[in-house]
C-alpha cells in the first residue's frame, strides 16, 4: 500500500520540478496527497469519459508501474536528497509512525469493520473491484441508484483489493486505518509551512496521538469523511501556493501551470472522496483568497490572484464534472420536493430532525474533543491572537464558519441543511490541532528571544512525552456492541448459501436510529454482503432508493422489530414475503433482541441452523 500512496503523488511532482519547492518532508506529505487524491479522479474521469471502460488489477499494475518509470527518470540522482530529513523531520517521521502504529494495532483483533455505514462501503468496495470502475448502482445487491454519494473511497479500497488480493471488507478496513494514520500530514503540512517546525510536530502529536478524533472513526465505519479529511489541508496549502504563484506566472509558467494543476487535483479529491468535507473546505479557500487579494493590493497584483483563482476553480470544476452535476440536480430535487411514498406524521419529522440536526451542549466532549484539550485549544487561541498570530486568525473565523454550517437548519431553509452538527463536532480535531500547534510555534519563538535556547528542545520532549501516553489511551477507545460480523457469523453465511434460495429474504435484529430510518445490530445485517440475499433492513444508502422502496425498507423493518415482542409479527413478515429469521451472537444493543427459544415454538417455525450463537428460523411455512 506505501507503493501504491506515493509512487502517483511522486510521479505527478517529478513531470514538472515542482518538487523543489517544497523542503523535504513537505514533499513526501504533497506526494502522499496527491496519491490518495488521484484515484477518485481517475476513477471518476473514466466513468465519464469511458462508461464501458474496465480497470483491473493488471491495468492498475500496469498504470503504477508507469508511474514508477516516470517518478525514477525524473528523479534519477536526485533520491538521496529525498530522504536528507534533518533531526525535528525525522522525529515527525516517527509521529506518522506511531500513529499508524496505533490504527493498526487498535483493529489486531477485529478482522471485520465495524457499525452500519461498513456493509455499504464493504458492497460498493467489491461492486468497484467486480466491475473495474465505480458503480452506478448497487445492483444486484440493492434497488438502490449511486448519483447522489461520494464514491471516490472505492478507487482507492478496490485497488487496495485487487493489488493486495484480500476480501472488500479487508480493503475497505486496512485501507481507512492507513488513510486515518495519515491524518496529520495535511496539519504537518499547514503548520510547518506558514510558523514552524516545532509547531508543526505539535500539531502532528494532538491530531494523531492525543485527539481521540479522527481514531474514534474506526468505531463508526466513518471511513469516506476521514479519507477526505486527511488530504483536506494538504489540498489547501498546495492550492494558497498556486494561486500565490500566478504572481510569477510570466517568469515561470510551466511551474505555475502545473502547480495549479496539482492544487486542482487535490480540490477535486476532496469533493469526489466526501461532498459534506467539501462544503468544510470552501470557505478555508475563500478566506485564503481574500486574505491574498488584500495581500496583493499593496503591490498591484490583484489580477494575478484573480487569475489563480479562476483557473484552478475551472480545473477543479472541470475534475469533480463526473459527480458534481447530478449530485447537484438530485440534492436540489429533494429539498424543493418532499417524497410522495413515504408519509410522515408531524411528530415523526419533529423526531426525526431532532435525532439528525440537534445535539446538546454535554454531547461534544465525547464527540469532538475532550474538555481538557478544548481548553487548551482556547487558551491558545487567545494566546497567538495576542501575538497576532494570522493563521490562528484564520483558523478561528474557519472555525466559526464551520459551526455556521452545522447549525444552518436553525435557518428553516432546507437548501442549506447541508450537514449536521455532528459531522461538524467529529472533525473539530483539524482547527484545534492548527490552533495548539501554531500557538506552541510562538511560545517557542517567546522563550527562546529571551534566551531560553532549551525551550524547543523541551517543548519537543514533553510532546512527545504526552503522545506516548495518549498512544496508549486516547486513541485506543473501542465500543465491542459497534462490530456486528464474528467468526460464527461468517461460517453461518456458508450455510446460507448452501442451503437457502438466492431471493431468500431474512428478518434481522433491528434498530431504528432515526423514526424511518433502520440498520441492523449484529451479523445478519451483513447477509447481504456475504451470500447475495436480502434482510429487512436494506443497507443505509437505502434513502437513496424510490420512495416506494424505501416504504418497503420501513415496513420489513417496522416488523422485524416488532417481533421482538410479539410473535403476531410474524404473519407480517410472511405477508411481507420474508422467509427467514437470522439471529446473531451480538443480539441487539438497542433493546430487546429476538430470542430463538420463544420464536422457534411458534406455529409455522423451523429452526434449521443453530450453532456457536447463531440461530436461523424459517418461517415461510403456513402454520
Amino acid at each position: 500500500m506505501s507503493f501504491m500512496l506515493t509512487v502517483p503523488g511522486w510521479a505527478l511532482l517529478s513531470l514538472v520540478p515542482v518538487w523543489q519547492n517544497w523542503p523535504r518532508l513537505q514533499r513526501w506529505c504533497v506526494a502522499i496527497g496527491l496519491s490518495v487524491a488521484a484515484y477518485p479522479v481517475l476513477f471518476y474521469g473514466l466513468r465519464f469519459v469511458l462508461p464501458s471502460f474496465a480497470l483491473g488489477p493488471f491495468k492498475l499494475a500496469v498504470i503504477l508501474v508507469l508511474c514508477a518509470i516516470v517518478m525514477v527518470w525524473r528523479l534519477r540522482g536526485q533520491w538521496r536528497d529525498q530522504f536528507a530529513f534533518d533531526r525535528l523531520e525525522w522525529i515527525a517521521v516517527g509521529v506518522f509512525a506511531a500513529t499508524l502504529f496505533t490504527r493498526f494495532w487498535i483493529i489486531r483483533d477485529q478482522p471485520y469493520p465495524a457499525w452500519s455505514d461498513s456493509l455499504h462501503h464493504s458492497i460498493l468496495t467489491q461492486l468497484t473491484a467486480e466491475q473495474g470502475r465505480l458503480p452506478f448502482d448497487m445492483q444486484p445487491y440493492f434497488p438502490i441508484p449511486l448519483g447522489m454519494y461520494h464514491l471516490g473511497l472505492y478507487s482507492l479500497t478496490a485497488s487496495t483489493e485487487w493489488l493486495a488480493q484480500i476480501p472488500a471488507y479487508s480493503a475497505l478496513l486496512w485501507t481507512s486505518q492507513v488513510l486515518s494514520g495519515l491524518c496529520g500530514l495535511g496539519v504537518f503540512l499547514v503548520l510547518d509551512r506558514t510558523v514552524g517546525r516545532v509547531g508543526a510536530i505539535v500539531g502532528a502529536v494532538i491530531v494523531g496521538l492525543l485527539s481521540f478524533q479522527p481514531a474514534f472513526y474506526v468505531n463508526w465505519g466513518r471511513f469516506t469523511q476521514v479519507a477526505s479529511q486527511t488530504i483536506l489541508l494538504i489540498a489547501l496549502i498546495v492550492t494558497w501556493q498556486a494561486i500565490v504563484g500566478w504572481k510569477q506566472f510570466r517568469t515561470q509558467r510551466a511551474v505555475t501551470m502545473w502547480n495549479t494543476v496539482l492544487a486542482s487535483i487535490l480540490m477535486a479529491g476532496v469533493f469526489l472522496l466526501h461532498y459534506r468535507v467539501a462544503a468544510f473546505y470552501l470557505p478555508l479557500v475563500g478566506l485564503i483568497v481574500v486574505w491574498e487579494f488584500y495581500r496583493a493590493g499593496r503591490t498591484h497584483q490583484r489580477r494575478a490572484i484573480v487569475m489563480g483563482v479562476g483557473v484552478v476553480g475551472l480545473l477543479s470544476l472541470l475534475l469533480v464534472t463526473p459527480a458534481l452535476w447530478d449530485a447537484l440536480r438530485i440534492y436540489v430535487e429533494r429539498r424543493s420536493t418532499p417524497p410522495v411514498a413515504v408519509t410522515l406524521t408531524p411528530d415523526e419529522v419533529a423526531q426525526a430532525r431532532a435525532a439528525y440536526y440537534v445535539f446538546p451542549v454535554d454531547s461534544i466532549p465525547s464527540l469532538a474533543a475532550p474538555i481538557w484539550l478544548m481548553g487548551l485549544t482556547l487558551v491558545s487561541a487567545l494566546f497567538a491572537l495576542i501575538r497576532r498570530n494570522r493563521l490562528v486568525l484564520l483558523v478561528v473565523v474557519w472555525f466559526a464558519s464551520l459551526m455556521a454550517i452545522g447549525l444552518a437548519y436553525l435557518t428553516g431553509q432546507q437548501l442549506l441543511e447541508v450537514t449536521n452538527f455532528g459531522a461538524v463536532l467529529v472533525m473539530w480535531y483539524l482547527p484545534i490541532a492548527l490552533i495548539i500547534g501554531a500557538a506552541v510555534e510562538e511560545l517557542a519563538h517567546w522563550l527562546t528571544a529571551r534566551r531560553y535556547a532549551w525551550a524547543r528542545s523541551a517543548i519537543v520532549a514533553v510532546t512527545l512525552l504526552a503522545g506516548f501516553v495518549g498512544s496508549h489511551s486516547e486513541v485506543m477507545k473501542l465500543e465491542p456492541y459497534r462490530f456486528f460480523v464474528t467468526a460464527a457469523d461468517v461460517a453461518a453465511m456458508d450455510w446460507i448459501r448452501a442451503n437457502t434460495p438466492p431471493d431468500a429474504r431474512f428478518a434481522i435484529n433491528t434498530y431504528f436510529w432515526l423514526p424511518r430510518a433502520p440498520h441492523g445490530t449484529d451479523g445478519g445485517y451483513w447477509i447481504p454482503y456475504f451470500t447475495g440475499r436480502q434482510t429487512t433492513a436494506s443497507a443505509m444508502l437505502f434513502s437513496e432508493g424510490t420512495p416506494e422502496y424505501r416504504e418497503e425498507v420501513y415496513q420489513w423493518s417496522k416488523a422485524a422489530e416488532r417481533l421482538t415482542e410479539d410473535a403476531a409479527a410474524l404473519d407480517d413478515l410472511r405477508a411481507l414475503g420474508v422467509d427467514y429469521v437470522y439471529i446473531g451472537p451480538q443480539g441487539n444493543f438497542s433493546g430487546p433482541a429476538l430470542r430463538p427459544t420463544r420464536l422457534s415454538k411458534e406455529p409455522g417455525v423451523e429452526r434449521v441452523y443453530q450453532q456457536d450463537g447463531v440461530t436461523i428460523l424459517r418461517i415461510n411455512a403456513a402454520p
